[in-house]
């Protein structure tokens, strides 16, 4: 029985000097790990922080460069045409385009909207109308702000145009001649990014 208490002793005088010998090395890395994680943090890590891009009104739409797409189901009477033309992926990763609602009565309601896949948000930055000389013009909108993308009510098309069109599964807006290529023909794989 002694012979297993010397041998544990032992072990355990092993242990407590390594212990002891270890830890002013264990202390001075302790004391330096506020100094490294300031440092990571100032010089290593960029905070990105998204700036929205200039946006210009196009011209106004005209027949020839509208595509019919799909809109949302509760509206199925009216037609839904986004302008080819004004169609811009800019920078920004904002989807810009023009969009006409055509009731069945033949009445246009024209909008220059951007949408965000990453935040699922869209943004009105102009209506369409006629000016006093009866001229057809976009009028800006004097605060626009992005809103959560929808599904139901006015802004029904956002989640359709999002979702059929303009993004991928992981949110990453497509590239322009994609979206126009779902526009035209449905969703599929195009340049083999997405399915």
């Amino acid at each position: 029985m002694n012979k297993y208490l010397k041998i544990y002793s032992a072990a355990l005088i092993g242990i407590l000097l390594t212990f002891l010998l270890t830890m002013p090395l264990m202390a001075d890395v302790w004391d330096r790990l506020p100094a490294y994680s300031q440092e990571y943090q100032e010089n290593d890590v960029e905070d990105f922080v998204w700036k929205e891009g200039a946006t210009n009104l196009p011209d106004y739409p005209a027949d020839k460069d509208l595509i019919e797409v799909a809109g949302p189901p509760t509206y199925r009477n009216y037609k839904y045409l986004v302008d080819e033309k004004s169609l811009q992926v800019g920078a920004d990763d904002v989807v810009r385009f023009t969009l006409v609602i055509r009731s069945p009565n033949g009445a246009d309601n024209v909008m220059y909207d951007g949408l965000r896949c990453s935040t699922s948000e869209i943004k009105n930055y102009a209506y369409g109308s006629t000016d006093k000389q009866g001229k057809k013009v976009f009028y800006p909108r004097s605060k626009p702000l992005w809103k959560p993308i929808s599904e139901t009510g006015v802004m029904g098309y956002s989640k359709v145009f999002a979702i059929n069109y303009f993004c991928n599964f992981d949110g990453f807006v497509l590239k322009r001649h994609e979206i126009i290529q779902n526009m035209k023909y449905g969703k599929g794989n195009v340049d083999g990014l997405y399915y």
